[in-house]
């Protein structure tokens, strides 16, 4: 019978080897199942990051869009301030233009400054003209008409309008006339007219 001399290696050998393939399977696991976690995570925080983009997208036009608004409303209350000082203006005569047969709800005031001869036109009440047409302010001069701009309607309409200078006057009135005015006013397109008082 042979006898095997036993060595301490022999009985280590195999349980190290052991050891050593289920080590490696463990780490491979270990290392797939934090990759796995890493890729949910990445998944999760970058579609965070979108969302949180997108919201800060919306955030800084909401408030391009506020300043706007502020803007307008401060540039439109400075609007308001400049005519309550032409309207309060005691060197500024008021000369209301009531409507003729043509429209006899028009309504329409001119603010006329007696020192500096500057005209300040206020639409009260008189219907849009259709896209081709527009609005014209005549002063009648020594019973002559006079040119003193067209002026434009809807929200502008609302404040007063500058027009032309005129130094002396006896009446104004507003024709309808073709886009961008005319040299000589069309009479039986008359919607307002007024004289000046006294």
């Amino acid at each position: 019978m042979e006898t095997r001399n036993f060595t301490p290696t022999d009985s280590l050998a195999k349980p190290m080897e052991e050891t050593k393939g289920t080590s490696w399977k463990s780490i491979a696991a270990i290392a797939f199942l934090l990759l796995v976690v890493s890729l949910v995570l990445n998944y999760f925080f970058f579609n965070r990051w979108k969302e949180f983009r997108e919201y800060k997208d919306k955030y800084q036009a909401l408030l391009v869009s506020q300043n706007s608004i502020q803007s307008a409303n401060k540039a439109r209350i400075e609007q308001l301030e400049q005519s309550l000082d032409i309207m309060q203006d005691p060197a500024v005569m008021k000369v209301k233009m009531p409507g003729t047969k043509l429209s006899p709800d028009a309504v329409a005031t001119v603010f006329w400054n007696t020192q500096n001869k500057q005209v300040y036109l206020k639409v009260n009440n008189i219907p849009e003209p259709a896209a081709n047409k527009q609005y014209q302010l005549w002063a009648i001069v020594d019973g002559k008409p006079v040119d003193m701009g067209v002026f434009e309607m809807g929200d502008t309409a609302k404040l007063l309008q500058k027009m032309k200078i005129t130094d002396k006057v006896q009446m104004f009135a507003v024709t309808l006339e073709q886009k961008g005015g005319a040299l000589q006013p069309t009479l039986e397109q008359m919607y307002v007219a007024g004289k000046i008082p006294g």
